[in-house]
């Protein structure tokens, strides 16, 4: 969430992003997690998968050597290999899709809450990287992951795009809380206030 557009302290705005970027990063190891989870029984799937063909494939094969069929069984090993090489394929693309939307989605965390903004943003980033050997690296050989990021977001053309606490964002001298007390809400102070409260009384300063 981007603070700088309301009327905080430095001090007030540090403890809001402080404790925003706490649940921020909550949500993204459950997210990890619950995406781990979801990679290992996409794994176990697959194995599955190619077992059984395979095994379908070795079939073809030793039927054909049983009936000494010299034609039949050339044909039918390159099947077998052709099709467990197409199924491997397709699990690695689908595997490199999943890494690459991983990365895409992670740099977004960072981005300004603008649809288009964002897709731009998304599309520059996308086409900057690729997966080798299962691991999301810059296509620019001379950067790492990091400092591809860092020119994407400190880069003067794409300020609009990316929140103000990623890039160089500003702030403003603090204000009047929700109630009319300085910095509280419900009677509240801001350090006691729940993120859903902080975010409320933030809210009613911006109508």
């Amino acid at each position: 969430m981007d603070f700088s557009k309301y009327e905080l302290s430095d001090e007030l705005r540090a403890t809001l992003e402080t404790d925003y970027s706490a649940d921020v990063n909550g949500l993204k190891a459950k997210n990890t997690e619950l995406i781990e989870r979801e990679k290992q029984a996409k794994e176990s799937a697959d194995k599955v998968t190619l077992d059984m063909t395979t095994a379908e494939e070795n079939a073809k094969v030793t039927l054909a050597e049983k009936d000494n069929n010299v034609e039949q069984y050339k044909k039918a090993v390159a099947e077998r290999d052709e099709k467990i090489k197409s199924i491997q394929f397709e699990f690695q693309e689908t595997e490199n899709k999943r890494l690459l939307e991983g990365a895409v989605n992670d740099f977004s965390s960072g981005l300004a809450d603008d649809p288009a903004g964002k897709m731009y943003m998304q599309s520059l980033f996308n086409n900057s990287v690729e997966v080798k050997d299962g691991v999301v690296v810059s296509r620019d050989v001379t950067k790492s992951m990091e400092d591809l990021k860092q020119s994407l977001v400190t880069d003067k053309a794409n300020a609009k795009y990316i929140r103000a606490d990623v890039g160089s964002g500003t702030g403003s001298a603090g204000s009047n809380g929700g109630d009319g007390s300085a910095n509280t809400f419900k009677g509240k102070k801001m350090q006691d206030m729940t993120m859903t409260e902080k975010v409320a009384y933030l809210e009613s300063k911006d109508t």
